[in-house]
C-alpha cells in the first residue's frame, strides 16, 4: 500500500517516512510513493501572464507552503560534500553504479553531438554541480568553464580537473547574474535550468556569453504537463527535494519554454527522445542567425529518426 493522497501539512512525516525507507531514490521508497498526490492551499491563476510578477509570486507562495521556508537559493541550493573523497574517486559522484553513470554520460555526450561542436570548442557549463558534464566535455576535447553556486562543487571540479589534467576552469556564481569576461561556442545546461526562478533571465545571461553563431543546449530538463506554462513540479521526488533540501524544482510546458527562449532572442528546437531518460535535448540559436541554425539542427534530428526506424525494422525481421 502506497502513501496515496496527502496534504502539505503531512510533508514532514512524508519526508521522514521516505528517509526511513532509505531515501527517495531507494526502490522501497519509490514503491511507497507510486500513488503519491498532493493537495495545497495556495491559489495559482494560470490565466495570468507567466512572465509577470503576480504569477511568479503565486508560485513562490506555493513553494513556501511545500518547502516550509522562504526561498533563498544562496542556502537552499547548497549541500554538504566530502570534497577529498569525491576528488579522488573514479567519477565525481564516487559511485560504481554502472547503469546510473552510463545513463548520464550518454545524455551529455548526445547533447554535445547534436550541438555539432568544432574541435577545441569553448563550452560554458552553467550550473555544473558535481562536474560530470564538464569532465565529459573536456575529455572529448572541449575547453570548459563551469559555473556553480555551491563553493564545494567548485572545489571538487577544480581538484578533479587538476588530477585528471582536464581543461576546466571552475568558478562560483549564481547563474542568474554571473559574469565571465569571454565568449563561448556553447552554453550548456544539464539538469539545472529548472532550478532557475526565472529561466528567461538565465537564458538571456547565457546568451550574452556566446560568440556569434553560438548555441544554447540543454538536456535533463523537465518538459512537464501539469501547468499550462510553468510551475513547481508536484511529483513525489520533486516535492521531497523541495521539502527536505529547499530546492526550487520547477517544470515547463513545451510552449512556455519555447516562448522563454524567444523572449531572450533565441529560437529553440526540441530534439525528442535522445536526452536523459529519453527526454528531449534542446538546442537554440539567436533568431537573427536562423539560417545557420536550421541547417545545424535538421540533420541530426532526421538522422536520429532514420536510425531508429532502421533498428525497428531489424527488430521486426528477427522476430518474423
Amino acid at each position: 500500500m502506497g502513501i496515496g493522497h496527502i496534504s502539505v501539512d503531512d510533508l514532514s512525516d512524508f519526508v521522514a517516512a521516505c528517509d526511513a525507507l532509505g531515501g527517495i531514490a531507494d526502490p522501497k521508497a519509490m514503491n511507497y510513493v507510486t500513488d503519491f498526490s498532493l493537495s495545497y492551499r495556495s491559489v495559482v491563476n494560470e490565466q495570468l501572464d507567466p512572465f509577470g510578477d503576480e504569477y511568479f509570486q503565486q508560485q513562490i507562495a506555493l513553494y513556501r507552503e511545500i518547502a516550509g521556508r522562504d526561498i533563498d537559493q544562496s542556502s537552499g541550493e547548497m549541500m554538504p560534500l566530502d570534497v577529498p573523497a569525491h576528488a579522488a574517486a573514479v567519477n565525481p559522484y564516487n559511485t560504481t553504479d554502472l547503469a546510473f553513470m552510463t545513463k548520464h554520460v550518454r545524455a551529455v555526450a548526445t547533447a554535445m553531438l547534436i550541438a555539432k561542436l568544432t574541435p577545441k570548442a569553448d563550452v560554458l557549463d552553467i550550473g555544473s554541480g558535481w562536474g560530470l558534464s564538464s569532465e565529459i566535455i573536456a575529455f572529448c576535447g572541449g575547453s570548459v568553464t563551469s559555473v556553480d553556486i555551491n563553493p564545494l562543487f567548485v572545489d571538487l571540479v577544480t581538484e578533479r580537473a587538476k588530477r585528471l589534467n582536464l581543461p576546466i576552469d571552475a568558478r562560483q556564481g549564481n547563474f542568474d547574474h554571473f559574469e565571465i569576461g569571454k565568449k563561448f561556442d556553447v552554453a550548456f545546461f544539464y539538469e539545472c535550468l529548472h532550478h532557475a526562478l526565472r529561466p528567461w533571465i538565465v537564458i538571456e545571461n547565457a546568451g550574452r556569453h556566446l560568440k556569434d553563431g553560438g548555441k544554447i543546449v540543454f538536456s535533463g530538463e523537465p518538459i512537464y504537463g501539469y501547468w499550462r506554462n510553468w510551475g513547481l513540479r508536484l511529483d513525489a521526488v520533486s516535492v521531497y527535494c523541495i521539502r527536505k533540501f529547499g530546492w526550487f524544482e520547477s517544470g515547463w510546458s513545451r510552449e512556455f519554454i519555447v516562448s522563454a527562449f524567444t523572449k531572450a532572442g533565441f529560437k529553440l528546437e526540441l530534439v525528442p527522445h535522445v536526452g536523459l531518460e529519453n527526454g528531449p535535448v534542446g538546442i537554440a540559436h539567436r533568431i537573427n542567425e536562423m539560417a545557420e541554425f536550421d541547417l545545424g539542427v535538421a540533420a541530426p534530428s532526421s538522422s536520429l529518426k532514420i536510425a531508429a526506424l532502421r533498428r525497428l525494422s531489424r527488430w521486426i525481421r528477427r522476430r518474423s
